[in-house]
């Protein structure tokens, strides 16, 4: 279990990594040259950006963190309830500032005429909803299993 643990916590960290230099490249590239003839659209895009990556290393803590309880085996506790439900909110804050990305892909959808991006935008836009969603069920999921661990606990 704990080797189990620690190659989770190197995947997080390099999922981490990824996203911060997935980030610095797109940074880099929309503040070159011609991107900044863009105006407001491609401002609200690298703050979008911005903020999601930040949003997602706040995720990585939290996923630290409960990797932290399942090492200790402390799954069914109260204790993974509140980290789980900051994991579900986070999600739903980063479906939120990823509609900031959507009038840059719309520019790009008028200059290159290809409606087909808009849809790629919009799939952007609403995975992390459809994730989110996962997330609440699993909470829900875990509230009953406390529960029922609570329960058979007072029995045994």
């Amino acid at each position: 279990m704990k080797r189990q643990i620690i190659i989770l916590k190197l995947a997080l960290i390099a999922a981490v990594a990824l996203v911060l230099f997935f980030a610095t490249m797109i940074a880099f590239k929309l503040f070159s040259g011609a991107t900044l003839r863009m105006g407001i659209s491609a401002t609200l895009f690298a703050i979008s950006l911005t903020l999601g990556s930040l949003l997602l290393i706040l995720i990585a803590f939290w996923l630290n963190r409960l990797l932290n309880i399942i090492q200790n085996q402390q799954v069914f506790s109260k204790l993974a309830l509140p980290t789980v439900r900051h994991i579900k909110i986070t999600i739903f804050l980063i479906g939120i500032d990823l509609i900031g990305i959507l009038p840059m892909v719309y520019q790009n959808v008028q200059a290159e005429d290809a409606p087909g991006l808009m849809l790629i935008g919009f799939g952007i836009v609403c995975l992390p909803f459809a994730v989110g969603i996962f997330a609440a069920i699993l909470e829900q999921l875990l509230i009953k299993a406390i529960t029922m661990k609570d329960e058979n606990d007072l029995t045994v």
